[in-house]
């Protein structure tokens, strides 16, 4: 299964981001943001499935909720998606 993860500000935004894209039919799960996607030590990221990017920018973005970053996952690591 193809994901990307969206970067929060902290536990809080990721929970807020995670409640709206529950609310929008996206399943999503928080986890600590891996380190080398993020200069803040305590950002936490929201994982969902790639073909439901679009869906949820468009529901963060109703919601007034923007990420610090989207990345998704390559075979060397992960790569950032420009939303």
């Amino acid at each position: 299964m193809e994901y990307v993860i969206i970067i929060a500000r902290s536990v809080t935004q990721a929970q807020r981001m995670m409640r709206i894209l529950e609310d929008c039919g996206v399943w999503a799960i928080i986890f600590r943001a891996p380190v080398d996607l993020t200069e803040l030590g305590c950002s936490y990221a929201v994982k969902i499935r790639r073909e439901k990017l679009w869906q949820a920018m468009d529901c963060l973005r109703r919601s007034g909720l923007t990420p610090l970053s989207v990345h998704e996952k390559t075979q060397g690591g992960y790569r950032e998606v420009r939303v």
